[in-house]
């Protein structure tokens, strides 16, 4: 991580070490952007912790994107959803920064679960996380 961490990021650190898992963390620091209280963010949020199944997949904290592009993006017009490629796209856009940043987005590969070589820490992805959703999604300048 090359630039200062941000208000959002330090926020989110502290609610990982309150116990929040990385999924967890990230999303809820933009409850204020999305409209959406956080304990029902957390609810949302709690089984994407984990690489979202025991390591074997997306790391939570970049995982997370993906919920809050279609909370920012969705028109929840149910009877003919015209949302999805807006979010998919938002969605994408994180993800493949997070990946080219830090060399992968699942959780094992990050941690280094087979190789022995830890690419990223849970709390470098997460403010990595943070800061890219920021930027990517949410459009806000980088505030230290």
């Amino acid at each position: 991580m090359s630039e200062p961490i941000t208000d959002r990021a330090k926020k989110a650190l502290e609610k990982h070490t309150d116990g929040y898992n990385c999924a967890q963390a990230v999303s809820c620091v933009f409850c204020d952007k999305t409209g959406v209280e956080e304990a029902t963010m957390f609810r949302f949020t709690e089984g994407m912790g984990l690489g979202m199944g025991g390591m074997e997949g997306t790391c939570g904290a970049i995982g997370a994107a993906a919920v809050l592009s279609g909370l920012k993006n969705s028109t929840a017009q149910l009877d003919k959803p015209n949302s999805k490629r807006a979010s998919y796209e938002a969605s994408r856009a994180c993800l493949a920064r997070f990946k080219e940043q830090n060399g992968s987005v699942v959780c094992k590969d990050l941690k280094g679960v087979e190789t022995g070589k830890v690419l990223r820490p849970c709390n470098d992805c997460i403010a990595d996380a943070v800061m890219i959703i920021e930027q990517t999604l949410f459009n806000e300048e980088s505030e230290t």
